[in-house]
């Protein structure tokens, strides 16, 4: 049998997950100025700075364009910063680095993190990050209520990878479903037809991606 990853490991598989998160976005919005797609905003279970739950989400906060810069810059310098960026690299690269090297990058990762999370407050108003907290817990409430909703059909399927995985499949589009119908009835009219509106420009850009040919 196994044995349970180390406390350290499991929060540097969470950490390194966040910053894969932040980082992770297409290059055509990274060479936007104004686009927030994938922009970490939100609050998740196990992690405090997650992307958007649904496309679209963060043109709700309707930020002005001098937000969006300082948005961009506050993750280049924090989460985005190079040597923290080698830092994971290295450690995903390498299983057996030492208990001493994880923890260093836990904090590294950690600091990191809050520094960036700082900034973020700093820029958005009171009511942007009101607004992050409630959509954040009604995201939690959603999730919470789907999983129980299912809860008895996995543990039916345990073993049975793939019928899971279409179980799986259902319960997401659900959620998802179940948590935009709530969203509509907390957003302001003008929220919600921001939402749709960048939800549909980044459907028609991930549309029109480059798809390297197969050879």
């Amino acid at each position: 049998m196994k044995s349970a990853a180390s406390p350290f490991r499991s929060s540097l598989l969470v950490l390194l997950s966040v910053l894969c998160t932040a980082l992770a976005m297409p290059a055509l919005a990274q060479k936007k100025a104004g686009s927030l797609a994938g922009f970490p905003l939100w609050t998740a279970k196990k992690n405090p700075v997650a992307g958007p739950f649904v496309p679209g989400l963060n043109a709700a906060l309707l930020l002005t364009d001098e937000q969006k810069a300082k948005l961009h810059a506050a993750r280049e310098e924090t989460l985005g910063n190079p040597e923290l960026q080698k830092l994971g690299a290295s450690l995903k690269q390498n299983p057996n680095a030492s208990e001493a090297d994880r923890a260093a990058a836990t904090k590294a990762f950690e600091e990191a993190r809050g520094q960036f999370k700082d900034r973020v407050d700093t820029i958005l108003t009171a009511d942007q990050r009101k607004l992050i907290a409630s959509i954040s817990a009604l995201f939690e409430e959603v999730s919470v209520a789907t999983g129980e909703a299912y809860r008895d059909r996995f543990a039916q399927l345990k073993g049975d990878k793939a019928s899971a995985a279409e179980v799986y499949k259902e319960a997401s589009e659900k959620n998802t479903k179940d948590f935009k119908g709530r969203l509509e009835g907390l957003l302001s009219k003008d929220q919600w037809a921001a939402l749709t509106k960048a939800a549909e420009d980044e459907e028609a850009a991930a549309k029109n991606a480059v798809k390297v040919k197969k050879p």
